[in-house]
């Protein structure tokens, strides 16, 4: 696992004051969230300085909005559906966009940079809808900020990370981490993962960042929260990387997309609708914030050609026949001598082994072809450059899977030690005799059969586990969601509820718990029966579900009783939210098929405080402000501070 960035170094360039940093309104809104006091009210007095952050934030906010509620028009309304930790972030990542548009290094693509970053920000936000590995709003920040490192590279050392960039260009086989750290002693993902961590975005968020490039090192379990970030992250890069791409490359970059999506539980419907909305979103955007886009390719005729063509990777296993043998196996013939070509062509031929020759080359240019063409199998004179080629295959990836039969002039020992040593799999001598060739070439083909077979059960295992994977997830999402109304049940509520106890506890932050009991339900159930009565639970669900922003957590705990959990809400934000949750209630009557219902709810609402010692005195808290609801005539909210307990 790659070893985090100095600390002490990284300290010294944040003191220099060379790194890119937020800067007027939202520096203002950083430093103001970060006290354990501040109002929403304050907050939307600072942002309403910055009109044009104003406008990017109520866009943000509604890109949260279910598509049948009102729309956001307000700073405050926004302030309520994204939460404080979102708002932070946002005015983060808004900034670096506006100071850093342009910079000094000349070959980075700065308009190219926040294009593709604004397209991470809005894939997350749409995965994180559907996978619900982390909250959208958060998701969003955390796509438009995944590449800061590269960024911050660029601001601190533009003529060396310029000249970097074009070694890229000219050599892409090497590695940008390599690279960097060679250059600056620490890469980009060390140093954007650091940034992060002293711009107080969580570490459960940092870490998928700083491993989002090289999944396999993050360590994390297959089915866990941290893995299912990392893999929204890549895919989310992926879509990017497609949209930014010229044509003729979307064909290639779609089926690695479709494959990662389905591991995500998303159906090609689901994941192709998606990507449009990307596409849709993206340009709305760019427009917002004045960074350049382009017109996103139609998903939809992309995954259709994928299913037509049954597109795969280029370097993915070869398909076998269904006979067992390898369908369209390549061999790749280098040799000097007119009548070995003659013999090695017929033999191969015999076998439906198609041949390609390439004559009299030096190694450099026979690598070139053999990178082209990639063959299952090369034949190469050896007194030509064969021990050159060979040995320059072994060390890169594509080359390690070729099957390579020398053609050694003798049987020499001291020669067949040199061929063995390059790391040749076999050889013939010369002249080649048929005989020969025949017997080493099937046994050749049949190890070529059998890798094939084994790759093909790799991939049904793989296969295999990923949807095991999926399955255990949707399992174990069915044990914590109630079964009526959709919502979290009472055991995700518990668990949930401890989770944002430690965080508010922790980081000194504001958490409400809101309690809503539905008025004279058992009414409702005596007098039309239990299927009315489920009707009615299910409408209020959903009434509580679109009156909630984004950060909160709405739960059905048993019978008429929800709870809401609100992390980050203080007292005069909470008795706004809990208002909003009893009028959702009360707006719309229950249409049955029959009956019609009007429903009322009554509300309770404790705040955790230094006289409210643990989850259980919340929960007591909350029950008892309810109960004072229901006492006062009900169909009305009541918070427990306010009577002047627990505070």
């Amino acid at each position: 696992m790659p070893k985090p960035i100095d600390m002490k170094r990284y300290q010294q360039l944040k003191a220099a004051g060379d790194l890119p940093s937020p800067r007027g309104v939202a520096l203002a809104i950083i430093r103001l969230t970060q006290a354990s006091d501040v109002s929403l009210a304050e907050i939307g007095r600072v942002i309403k300085g910055d009109p044009a952050f104003v406008g990017r934030l109520i866009k943000a906010a509604n890109g949260l909005v279910a598509e049948n509620r009102r729309a956001v028009v307000s700073v405050q309304e926004a302030l309520m559906v994204l939460g404080l930790p979102a708002v932070r972030t946002l005015a983060l990542g808004f900034s670096l966009l506006s100071a850093y548009r342009k910079g000094a290094c000349a070959g980075f693509d700065y308009q190219r940079f926040w294009s593709s970053s604004l397209l991470m920000a809005l894939s997350m936000q749409a995965l994180a809808q559907r996978v619900r590995v982390v909250p959208a709003d958060e998701a969003f920040s955390l796509g438009l900020l995944a590449r800061v490192g590269e960024l911050a590279l660029a601001t601190l050392y533009p003529d060396a990370f310029s000249r970097l960039l074009g070694e890229l260009q000219r050599n892409p086989q090497q590695q940008q981490v390599v690279l960097e750290d060679q250059a600056f002693a620490m890469n980009h993902r060390e140093l954007g993962a650091a940034m992060l961590v002293d711009w107080g975005v969580p570490d459960a968020l940092v870490q998928p960042v700083r491993f989002h490039e090289q999944p396999e090192l993050s360590g994390y379990a297959e089915d866990s929260r941290g893995a299912g970030l990392v893999q929204c992250l890549v895919l989310a890069r992926a879509i990017a990387q497609l949209c930014l791409a010229p044509d003729s490359e979307h064909a290639r970059l779609m089926p690695p997309m479709l494959r990662l999506s389905s591991r995500l539980g998303l159906s090609r419907g689901e994941f192709v609708a998606l990507c449009e909305r990307v596409g849709r979103d993206w340009g709305e955007w760019g427009k917002l914030l004045q960074i350049r886009t382009e017109n996103a390719p139609s998903f939809g005729d992309l995954s259709a050609r994928a299913a037509d063509e049954r597109a795969v990777d280029r370097t993915a296993v070869e398909a076998v026949a269904a006979d067992g043998a390898p369908a369209a196996l390549r061999a790749l013939l280098l040799t000097r001598q007119a009548s070995d070509r003659s013999v090695l062509r017929a033999a191969l031929e015999a076998e439906d082994v198609t041949v390609v020759e390439a004559g009299a080359t030096s190694p450099e240019a026979a690598l070139e072809v053999a990178i082209d063409l990639q063959p299952q199998l090369l034949l190469v004179e050896w007194a030509a450059g064969g021990e050159q080629l060979t040995r320059a295959l072994r060390e890169i990836r594509l080359g390690r899977g070729i099957y390579v039969i020398a053609l050694v002039p003798s049987e020499d020992d001291a020669q067949l030690q040199v061929v063995a040593t390059a790391g040749a799999d076999d050889f013939i001598a010369q002249p080649v005799r048929r005989a020969a060739l025949t017997l080493r070439l099937r046994a050749c083909l049949r190890m070529l059969t059998l890798q094939g077979e084994l790759e093909r059960e790799r991939d049904e295992l793989r296969n295999f586990a990923a949807e095991l994977s999926i399955a255990n997830r949707r399992l174990h999402e069915a044990a914590l969601t109630d079964a009526l109304t959709g919502l979290p049940n009472r055991r995700q509520a518990m668990e949930s509820m401890q989770m944002e106890w430690a965080a508010s506890v922790r980081h000194h932050r504001p958490f409400a718990m809101i309690m809503v009991d539905l008025d004279g339900f058992k009414t409702i159930n005596d007098t039309h029966g239990h299927d009315v009565g489920d009707i009615a639970l299910r409408h209020a669900a959903e009434a509580l579900r679109l009156a909630v922003r984004a950060q909160d957590l709405v739960c059905r705990t048993g019978g008429d009783e929800f709870i809401v959990l609100c992390p980050d809400t203080d007292q005069t934000a909470a008795r706004v939210v809990a208002e909003r949750l009893r009028a959702a209630v009360e707006a719309q009557p229950v249409e049955t098929g029959g009956p019609r219902i009007f429903l009322t709810a009554s509300v309770g609402v404790c705040l955790r405080t230094p006289e409210v010692a643990d989850v259980e005195a919340l929960m007591k808290g909350a029950d008892d402000a309810l109960y004072l609801a229901k006492q006062r005539g009900r169909n009305r909210v009541v918070v427990l501070q306010d009577e002047g307990a627990g505070s």
